[in-house]
């Protein structure tokens, strides 16, 4: 049956193979946040009958998505059998495009990165996709254990502006040579598996998501934010999901907030960008402005921070002034539960983290913000792999 809206949209409604693709992924889900977990255990969590969950799980079980083992014994009785993710049964290459290496990882379904090699990145995507195939005909043949080669997916991060929906890059400014590249489509096409191409940033979030599963539970709404060099990038999770924007490229882009209309040229050609003010060349300009930023200049001010500098202080504190604004912004905006800091700045946090929760937020709404689980570039890793088991968990869209 198909109907319609006022709109004339055709809808179509949830069969019960959907119903049963739905069910499927929320038992993968809470098998990831809770395992090990028992059958018993996942009927309570989805308030249906037991019998219904053993059948969702024995189809996991011949699918090789979950295994099943026997737990300690507790005093008398049964041995209770638990339920976990299979790290063999899904395999999934996540790729890091790095604007100095690029990274290139395995993993299973429960997301554990167990190898990871790198390369170089080229100027050229065309060198890229030598490299890359290059580098995963090398783990497949260095694998020692039969049957982790056979991959399923593959999740890639890049460090700038890509279509979501296509897999084309738009825009890496480190990387010039990389806008228009038709990522996805050609990564298919040399390595033969389906591929997702999304910002470094986005996928970073979605690393979050998988590192921390119990706080994440819990914590449906976040944002995640990047201080870098000279930027500021940022992934949005709502309702637990990725939010990409209806065109799947400029969700997120916090760093092009206009605060000041007066202020510095920004390189997307407008004035006064909050990433003018909150970049670590914007830091070091504070700082020191007799001297050109460079990573390794800024690695000494926040060593001068961190042994009390006067100057480096009150650079840092007054950058600190400036996320907290940006981050008021966002907080007013979409009202997520908390906001991830990731950057250098976040080496020194306990020196700037008052400021930056308390400068700007409203009296009736506080800012609930963390530094990330871990750096940029090894958080993008873990990220691309969530994005290659992406579709693995995912449940189908409806309407």
């Amino acid at each position: 049956m198909i109907t319609s809206t006022s709109t004339g949209r055709r809808v179509h409604p949830a069969k019960p193979a959907t119903v049963r693709h739905v069910n499927r992924s929320i038992v993968l889900n809470l098998v990831r946040q809770h395992q090990p977990i028992s059958r018993a255990r996942l009927a309570e969590l989805m308030g249906i009958y037991r019998s219904s969950i053993s059948d969702i799980v024995e189809e996991l079980r011949e699918q090789k998505a979950l295994v099943e083992r026997l737990s300690s014994p507790i005093g008398r009785g049964r041995v209770p059998i638990q339920l976990y993710l299979n790290p063999n049964g899904y395999r999934v290459l996540g790729v890091s495009v790095r604007p100095f290496h690029s990274f290139v990882a395995t993993a299973g379904l429960d997301g554990k990165i167990d190898r990871t090699t790198s390369f170089r990145t080229p100027k050229k995507p065309a060198l890229l996709m030598r490299e890359l195939v290059r580098t995963v005909e090398h783990l497949k043949a260095t694998d020692p254990r039969p049957g982790m080669t056979a991959f399923q997916q593959v999740g890639m991060g890049v460090p700038g502006m890509v279509n979501a929906a296509t897999g084309v890059i738009s825009l890496i400014p480190s990387l010039p040579e990389y806008a228009g590249f038709a990522a996805a489509e050609e990564v298919e096409r040399q390595l033969g598996l389906p591929a997702l191409v999304d910002n470094d940033c986005n996928v970073a979030a979605l690393g979050e998501l998988w590192l921390n599963p119990a706080e994440i539970a819990q914590l449906q709404d976040f944002v995640f934010l990047e201080i870098g060099d000279v930027g500021v990038g940022a992934g949005i999770v709502l309702g637990g999901s990725l939010y990409q924007g209806h065109d799947s490229t400029w969700a997120g882009e916090f760093g092009h907030m206009t605060v000041d209309p007066e202020g510095p040229e920004c390189r997307c050609g407008r004035r006064g960008c909050w990433e003018r003010y909150v970049c670590d060349e914007a830091t070091w300009n504070r700082f020191d402005p007799t001297r050109p930023y460079s990573p390794a200049g800024f690695a000494e001010l926040i060593q001068s921070a961190a042994a009390r500098d006067s100057r480096a202080l009150k650079a840092l504190r007054l950058t600190a002034e400036y996320i907290s604004l940006g981050i008021a912004n966002i907080v007013c905006g979409l009202n997520p539960q908390m906001v991830l800091v990731s950057g250098e700045i976040t080496k020194v946090w306990t020196l700037v983290e008052d400021i930056v929760r308390a400068r700007w937020a409203l009296p009736s709404l506080a800012i609930r913000v963390r530094p990330a689980l871990m750096p940029l570039d090894q958080l993008s890793v873990q990220g691309a792999v969530a994005l290659a088991l992406k579709r693995a968990f995912g449940a189908p869209k409806l309407g």
